[in-house]
């Protein structure tokens, strides 16, 4: 089976990057599987979107994606309601500080009714991340000034910790294997930044 590193490899187009964001939660969604099957407690379940609020950051290549996806699969009115919120998160993001935007529960512009619009495509930090437990989630959500103590830590499955890092390293070195940048910047500036190349964000597919 082709990894998400080799599609990556191969090409850096839309239908590539689609592919790799595809592949890459695919697989995290399997590890997930595996060890809920295993009696792991992960707390994480459709509807809880307390995550959803975070700043989250992406490559360039994971806007791509969810662009594409967008567009694919969404009327056009429904993509310019998605589009005129990320624009307008951005343009808050540009108002704030990285502490300050943490603290701030800004939703994410592809929240729909507490389900993520671009879910199958979704950045991998956001794939990867999980709780043990729904309650400590809630808290960190209502209480943001204990961001950064123990109140609002999250207790996390070592495993699944391990997978998504090894996950990350695989995605970078296959970047830098195209010569393309794997640095990564805040969701929906990316976002904002491939809405204004749209050649880029919503080509044709390799």
């Amino acid at each position: 089976m082709t990894s998400p590193a080799d599609t990556l490899r191969r090409g850096s187009g839309a239908a590539a990057c689609v592919s790799v964001c595809r592949q890459t939660a695919s697989l995290v969604d399997g590890a997930f599987a595996a060890r809920r099957a295993e009696g792991a407690a992960v707390a994480c379940a459709p509807g809880c979107s307390f995550c959803c609020h975070q700043r989250v950051s992406v490559y360039a290549h994971e806007a791509v994606a969810l662009l594409w996806h967008l567009r694919a699969c969404l009327s056009d009115s429904a993509f310019a309601s998605i589009e005129a919120r990320i624009l307008a998160n951005a343009r808050a993001v540009d108002g704030m500080t990285a502490a300050q935007h943490r603290a701030a529960n800004l939703g994410c512009a592809l929240l729909i009714a507490g389900r993520c619009a671009a879910y199958d495509v979704r950045p991998l930090a956001c794939a990867r991340y999980h709780s043990l437990s729904r309650a400590r989630c809630e808290h960190a959500f209502e209480h943001p000034e204990d961001l950064g103590t123990p109140r609002n830590s999250r207790p996390a499955l070592a495993q699944l910790e391990t997978f998504g890092d090894a996950l990350t390293a695989e995605t970078e070195a296959a970047l830098a294997a195209r010569g393309l940048s794997a640095s990564k910047g805040e969701l929906h500036q990316v976002l904002r930044a491939s809405l204004q190349r749209p050649n880029r964000a919503l080509g044709a597919p390799d």
